[in-house]
């Protein structure tokens, strides 16, 4: 009797110890899943340039897409683009990172005067790692993305840069100077973990000479076209149709050519039959609307969803040839009239690339009445059957 009452306390024991030793394992692989979530939630930080709203409005969903899956983003970069963001964008952290102040010439002759900057912008250079080093010391971030910034990067941490610009279009007189540049810009990069490119493969490519006249350097993957309406939330009804003879002139980037652009817009739209949208790109902090004739409307600025509303319902658009506008108008399927700036080489390159291929360039010298506005190409269904991961698988990546 006392051998069995020994046995059932044994074979007791035994179960309860078995038990509590499925207990205890569930709750280290509970605290080991925890800790596991806890550690994949990286801070992020993005220092994108400020040479227009060109740069933030491409970083928009990738800062979204890094938000969406519960990482801290923090936006370093100048107050005209934190005033941007904020409205965007405001649950994110932003931090004050000033760049160069540049400015457009009002001629054609702004390469020449970038190449009397290039002492200054490779003082920013310096610059920006000192910054970047101040950054790091106080947001401890586990990844680094710098769109255009080559200074915003740190020995200690993971940091990317986006660039399309991995060769610069020269004016004639300079073309022999456009593969020591790539070469620059290659050792430029070199540093960087990681090359973003906003590209296609070359067969596809939105960039053309820009991204694939030279070979990638090694560190650089493609990961497709970045647009902020490129954004499943944003609202849209594709069942609207654009009104006949609408027109949306979107006129933004840095002075004095906006204003020059603006001015001649105006006298070329005089008496124009249908209706007339202006976004201007000035003063972020108000959407104020003015009217100058009975069907022109003349807007400081608008937020995405309002300007994916407007570009929706026009039909006819005029727009610098930006590649961010590019890459915008890809996303939406829209044809646009071309007016690139006078002396910035880019443009000019990317409104020849485009002409008659997806967009029409526009030489506003030769225009001095709507009447000799072409129109623009009819929207066509894109060919993107690219094998380039998107943005979003790149990420993915990272997670």
């Amino acid at each position: 009797m006392v051998k069995d009452k020994k046995n059932i306390r044994t074979v007791f024991s035994k179960l309860l110890s078995y038990f509590c030793n499925i207990i205890k394992q569930k709750a280290i692989r509970s605290q080991v899943t925890e800790n596991t979530e806890i550690a994949a939630k990286k801070t992020v930080l993005f220092c994108p340039l400020d040479w227009g709203l060109g740069h933030i409005a491409r970083d928009l969903p990738l800062i979204k897409e890094f938000s969406k899956h519960g990482h801290r983003v923090i936006v370093a970069a100048s107050q005209t683009l934190i005033d941007w963001l904020e409205k965007e964008f405001p649950q994110v952290e932003t931090t004050l990172f000033e760049g160069p102040d540049i400015r457009y010439t009002k001629n054609s002759a702004l390469f020449l005067k970038m190449i009397f900057i290039l002492p200054h912008l490779f003082r920013w250079l310096i610059k920006e790692k000192n910054i970047t080093s101040v950054l790091v010391e106080k947001y401890h971030p586990d990844l680094i993305v710098s769109d255009n910034r080559y200074g915003a990067r740190h020995y200690s941490v993971y940091s990317v840069i986006i660039t399309h610009q991995l060769m610069l279009k020269m004016p004639l007189l300079l073309r022999w100077a456009e593969y020591p540049v790539y070469l620059l810009i290659k050792r430029l990069i070199r540093p960087f973990r990681e090359c973003w490119v906003p590209d296609f493969e070359k067969e596809h490519s939105l960039a053309g000479d820009l991204v694939h006249k030279y070979p990638l350097p090694k560190n650089a993957r493609l990961i497709g076209s970045l647009s902020r309406f490129d954004d499943p939330e944003l609202p849209v009804d594709i069942s609207k149709r654009p009104a006949p003879k609408s027109l949306l002139a979107i006129i933004s980037g840095p002075e004095p050519q906006r204003s020059l652009l603006e001015e001649k817009l105006k006298n070329i739209l005089n008496n124009y039959p249908g209706e007339i949208c202006i976004v201007r790109g000035t003063d972020i902090k108000s959407a104020e609307v003015k009217k100058t004739t009975q069907n022109m409307k003349i807007y400081n600025h608008l937020q995405t969803p309002y300007l994916l509303k407007k570009i929706k319902e026009s039909d006819v658009i005029i727009s610098r040839p930006g590649y961010s506008t590019i890459m915008d108008m890809y996303t939406l399927k829209k044809s646009i009239l071309m007016i690139p700036t006078p002396g910035q080489t880019e443009q000019e390159y990317l409104a020849k690339h485009h002409h008659n291929n997806l967009h029409k360039l526009l030489n506003i010298k030769h225009i001095n009445t709507f009447d000799n506005l072409p129109h623009p190409l009819p929207p066509k269904v894109l060919n993107n059957i690219s094998a380039t991961k998107n943005f979003r698988e790149v990420l993915k990546e990272l997670y």
